[in-house]
Parts: C-alpha cells; sequence; structure tokens
C-alpha cells in the first residue's frame, strides 16, 4: 500500500494538482491553432507557479537510461532529433558523438552556450517544422511526450516526424502504459488523467496511430538496451486486452505484483520504433 504523504506534502500535491488541471483544460478547450502557441505558454505558468521538487535531478538521472535505450539505433546514425527535449542533456550529450542534433521543446533549456557543441541545435516547439529539414534525421526519440499533445496533434505530429526521418530513419516513442495509471499528478487524485497527460496510451493505442501516419513497419522494444522485437507483438496485444478487460481494481491489484525487471514492471512504459521505409 502506498505511503500516505504528510500534511504539507499533500497539500503542495493538492495545489500543483489543481493548477495543472486548469491549465490542462485550457489546453483542451483551446482550437487547434490556439495550441500552437498555448503549449510553451501553460507550461511556462506551470513552472512560475509549481514548486517541482527534483526535476532537474530526475532528468539527470533519466539520461544514462536513454543513453541506453537509443544505442542499439545509433550504429549508422549520422542525425538525431529529440523531441519534447527538457534539459536537453541528452542531445547534447548525442552531439559530441553525431554530425548533427536537434533538441525541440516547448520551453528553452537556458543552456549555458559555451557547453553547446557546433553540431547541437534548441528549436522551440513552435518552429519545429519549418527549422528542421525534411528527409534529414536518422534516428528520432520521445520519451514522455505524446502523452502531453492534445490527441487531436498527435496525427499532425507524427505526420511531420515521417516526413524529416530520411529513409530507413527509425522514430523510437516512449510514454507511460495508460493500462498502470494515470501517471500524472492525477495519480495521487483520481482514475484517469486531468493534468497535463492529455491522453494515456497502449502499445495497441500507439502503434496504430504509427501506422496511420505512415510508419513501416512498427515494432516493439523489448528491455531498454535491446533491439526492437517484431515478433513479439501477439504477446503484447494479448496481456494488454486481457488486462483492460479487467475492472480497475483488480487491474492495478494485478499490475502492483507483476514482477519487476529493471528499470520497469512488465508493459509499464510503451516503447515502439516506427520506421520511414522506402514505400513511405
Amino acid at each position: 500500500m502506498a505511503r500516505t504523504p504528510p500534511d504539507d506534502e499533500r497539500r503542495r500535491l493538492r495545489r500543483h494538482f489543481e493548477i495543472e488541471r486548469e491549465l490542462a483544460d485550457r489546453l483542451r478547450r483551446a482550437s487547434k491553432d490556439e495550441r500552437k502557441t498555448l503549449y510553451g505558454e501553460v507550461y511556462d505558468e506551470l513552472f512560475r507557479r509549481v514548486e517541482l521538487p527534483g526535476n532537474a535531478e530526475a532528468q539527470r538521472a533519466q539520461v544514462s537510461l536513454l543513453l541506453d535505450l537509443v544505442e542499439p539505433f545509433l550504429a549508422d546514425c549520422r542525425s538525431f532529433l529529440e523531441i519534447g527535449a527538457g534539459s536537453g542533456n541528452l542531445s547534447l550529450a548525442l552531439a559530441e558523438r553525431l554530425d548533427r542534433v536537434w533538441a525541440v521543446d516547448a520551453v528553452d533549456p537556458q543552456i549555458d552556450p559555451q557547453l553547446v557543441p557546433e553540431s547541437f541545435a534548441f528549436v522551440s516547439d513552435a518552429d519545429f517544422e519549418d527549422a528542421v529539414p525534411e528527409d534529414s534525421v536518422d534516428l528520432a526519440l520521445s520519451c514522455h511526450f505524446v502523452e502531453h499533445l492534445h490527441p487531436d496533434d498527435l496525427g499532425d505530429h507524427l505526420s511531420i516526424v515521417h516526413r524529416k526521418l530520411a529513409v530507413g530513419g527509425a522514430y523510437v516513442v516512449v510514454t507511460p502504459n495508460r493500462l498502470y495509471g494515470p501517471h500524472d499528478i492525477s495519480k495521487h487524485f483520481s482514475d484517469e488523467p486531468v493534468g497535463f497527460h492529455l491522453r494515456e496510451y497502449t502499445h495497441l493505442d500507439l502503434a496504430a496511430e504509427l501506422e496511420s501516419a505512415g510508419f513501416d513497419p512498427v515494432w516493439v522494444i523489448g528491455r531498454v538496451g535491446s533491439s526492437p522485437r517484431p515478433g513479439s507483438w501477439w504477446k503484447v496485444a494479448g496481456a494488454e486486452r486481457a488486462l483492460d478487460a479487467l475492472p480497475l481494481a483488480i487491474r492495478r491489484w494485478c499490475l502492483r505484483r507483476a514482477p519487476r525487471q529493471e528499470p520497469f514492471r512488465p508493459l509499464e512504459q510503451v516503447k515502439l520504433v516506427g520506421y520511414k521505409s522506402e514505400a513511405g
């Protein structure tokens, strides 16, 4: 059973929850044109209004995990695109190894210019489509990004990334699995994501979106650091469908008892890779 936080922490979480839900509702109600600039505005406002203890440290700690994740895709990679780059630490690390790296985010990470290699470029989310050349990216990555998009914007996002990839290029997408959710601040107060996770996905949900955007093939990535597994789809599909059919309380009981395989429990993170084939 989860430990109940002290009263001060509970109040901090409640305040965070109310502010994030308010800002997320602005995104949910906004038109497509309004959302083009609103993403950056609401995240800037969240960072001004809410204390996020440990956020910077968590982003730094995640870099080694993400380097392990992308390592199997780097053998013939010369250009890398990170979407939802946050602090930019991963892109900066890969800029030491690759010819060209773009880090895209709605919020400027304020990186010290002296730490920026010539191969690195930060791109505002609003400028992404124009700033990154088409057919130029060997490997793209987003980690814990697509769940922050309005569901109506996901198809456009995937289509844009598909155009940016060179033939044979790959888009690795990591997002928390809906079956374990909610994963945003809502998890403390709600059974559904009502904060900045505007939609959470399963492997099957997201694979269908990738295929609709032209990615072919779309494969499952197993353990972090392993190559994608094209033959594992039937196992993932069966497990997700069985879990999704269970009542919420029973599903959560089952998932809490799933054996942990470092760093995640089975299916806990959706990890997919979609390729831009020659036909695409």
